[in-house]
Order: C-alpha cells, then structure tokens, then sequence
C-alpha cells in the first residue's frame, strides 16, 4: 500500500520505527496485565519526547537504532509527519491509561490500552500506522475547513 501521509520533510528510519512499536506493544501489555501507572508513565513520557521534536531522549527509540544497527537491517526512510502526530496520539493515551490505572478502572485500561497495543502491533508486524491514517484525514479536513473559511470571508459585505 502507498504511503499517504502528507509531506513533512523530516525522515525517520522505518525499520527503527516498527522496533520501537514493538516495544510500545509489549510495555503496554505488561501495563495493562499488571495495571501499572507507572509503565504509562513511562510510555507517556517516550511518546511525549518523541511526539515534540525531542527524540534524542527518547529510550525506545536509542533501543530501536541499537537493535537496527546490531542486525544489520537496511535503512528505509519514510517521512516522519504522520509518525509524529501519532505519538502525539500515543502520548494523549499513554497519559489517559495513566488516569485510569490510578483510578482503579480496569475496563477502561484494558480496553484504551487494548486499543494502545493493536495500533502499536499493526505498526510493528505490519508497518500499518492508523495515526498516520488519522493524520491524513485530520490534514484533509483542515483543508477543506480553510476553503469553507476563505469562502465565509468572501462573502462578508462591506
């Protein structure tokens, strides 16, 4: 399947990525088993470095390169922009998982990091990002808001 995402510019290591799905995937297993705010914590917080241009703090992605550079995996560069706004995503679930855990509501961990963990596992075994389908369409109704906008605009009397 082509790449949708709108053009960013900036390019990340896809090979990386799907590792640092991975990682995403299992941590958000093991916090849903056991209920732990704190591997949200962490999750929130990767998902925050990587999510707003901080990315060399963040641990899964140091992990992903290491693992990348280790096995020798060819590089495949693929832009970054839809990837960026699904860890922003990933961050705003990450943070809500944290809530719910502290809360004590299991139905809604299990289901939002559910939720977490499908999205994280299609990225890693299958290189299918929904936060990249989702920023796709987020982008194509922000165009076509700025049309209606510039279309009120113009029918503004002087």
């Amino acid at each position: 399947m082509a790449h949708t995402c709108p053009i960013e510019g900036t390019k990340l290591n896809e090979p990386t990525v799907r590792v640092v799905a991975l990682l995403i995937a299992i941590t958000a297993s093991v916090g849903i088993y056991y209920q732990s705010s704190i591997l949200f914590i962490f999750l929130a917080s990767d998902f925050f470095v990587r999510g707003y241009n901080l990315k060399k703090w963040s641990l899964f992605r140091y992990i992903g390169i290491k693992t990348v550079t280790f096995f020798d995996v060819k590089e495949k560069l693929i832009d970054a922009g839809g990837k960026t706004f699904a860890a922003k995503i990933g961050f705003i679930i990450s943070v809500l998982l944290t809530l719910f855990s502290l809360l004590h509501l299991p139905l809604a961990v299990v289901t939002l990091g559910g939720i977490l963990f499908v999205f994280a596992a299609l990225e890693s075994a299958l290189a299918y990002c929904v936060g990249c389908k989702i920023y796709t369409m987020y982008n194509a109704i922000l165009f076509k808001l700025s049309f209606l906008n510039e279309g009120a605009k113009g029918t503004v009397s002087k």
